[in-house]
């Protein structure tokens, strides 16, 4: 039986995250501890799961052209033939659908697709579930997800609806998915928290590299003629890839969309396994505050619920101040109201859109 594949998603531009993630430093290569950045915890996670034990497991790490200087500068020399480049972002959809393509040949073959920019309160509990989902996938023709309880109502994440439980495997429950709902309103979010039966989507998706394959030619048509050829082709001599000058040319028609909307979203059948973990999607400013990195030199008179983010040399000095969140940085700051912070990849288009200010971006 082959060992899986593990797709490591890194390409994200992660906008929320300004100014402290910028083009020049990608969202992975931030350190919230300010020791491991984003995509090393990721890696540190995974590796008992691709140790020399594991009979074959491989990993790629996949991001874009833009973005992979600065991500082979923050790996391990180990992990730098890992990376499998992108000619452009265009969202985790054409990123899954490349990856899955150079698994054409082998269809069997379980793709645990995971992202590199998560904060997990305990490792050992998140591999015991992906185990589970592993297992699952090898025998079933349906894609695995993990799902976590929703600690509050958050219309920045995807939802797992599902059914009665199944059973368990290795110690996780596992249930059926009715359905996905992405990034769902406040006012949904709130529905679906009292209805029950629902899961945070964590956004790892395991399956066969054909069940991938058969999503995206059914949900994705485009992507999948694009990406994923029906027979023989040029191609660069490293696992069957296209060259760099045709897959630059089969991005160029794609239009960026996620996984989650573009797939995800149309599925009615697949199963969920329950990660009992701490865990947050870090994705913008509240969920740094969340896990308590937004803890930096500061001081407060006569303020409540003041976050600061900035470097250790840098003080910041809150007077009469209520509910702000204060990210710092050499040369841009922001001051957000945390129930904000969504709102920041704003701020970033509207500096693309003016000259003056482009460099800040």
């Amino acid at each position: 039986m082959a060992a899986p594949v593990f797709v490591i998603m890194a390409g994200g531009r992660g906008e929320r995250l300004w100014p402290l993630v910028r083009e020049s430093r990608p969202k992975v290569c931030v350190a919230p501890d300010g020791t491991t950045s984003l995509l090393e915890a990721a890696l540190q996670r995974l590796a008992p799961l691709c140790s020399r034990g594991s009979r074959g497991s491989r990993v790629l790490i996949v991001t874009t052209a833009e973005q992979t200087g600065a991500i082979r500068g923050v790996l391990p020399s180990r992990w730098r033939r890992h990376v499998l480049v992108e000619p452009e972002g265009k969202n985790t959809a054409a990123c899954l659908a490349l990856a899955a393509a150079s698994l054409q040949a082998e269809p069997d073959r379980v793709m645990v697709a995971l992202p590199a920019d998560h904060w997990v309160s305990s490792p050992a509990s998140w591999r015991r579930s992906l185990r589970a989902a592993i297992a699952l996938a090898r025998q079933t023709d349906e894609l695995v997800m993990l799902g976590i309880r929703p600690a509050r109502a958050h219309s920045g994440l995807g939802y797992l609806c599902v059914g009665p439980r199944l059973g368990t495997r290795q110690g996780c429950r596992v249930f059926g998915l009715r359905r996905f709902v992405e990034k769902p309103s406040p006012r949904l979010a709130r529905r679906l928290l009292r209805r029950g039966q629902v899961f945070w989507n964590a956004g790892i998706f395991v399956g066969k590299a054909g069940v991938f394959l058969h999503a995206f030619r059914r949900w994705l048509p485009v992507h999948a003629a694009r990406l994923i050829p029906q027979g023989p082709r040029r191609t660069s001599g490293q696992r069957g890839r296209p060259s760099a000058q045709a897959l630059a040319r089969a991005y160029r028609g794609l239009r960026p969309v996620s996984f989650d909307h573009g797939v995800m979203a149309h599925q009615r059948t697949g199963l969920v396994v329950e990660g009992r973990f701490g865990w947050e999607d870090l994705g913008s400013w509240d969920s740094w505050i969340r896990i308590g990195r937004a803890a930096h030199p500061a001081v407060a008179l006569n303020s409540r619920n003041v976050h600061v983010v900035s470097q250790e040399d840098h003080l910041v000095a809150a007077v009469g101040v209520r509910n702000a969140v204060v990210i710092q940085t050499p040369d841009a700051t922001l001051i957000a109201a945390p129930d904000q912070t969504q709102a920041t990849r704003h701020v970033v288009a509207r500096l693309r859109r003016n000259r003056r200010l482009a460099r800040y971006v």
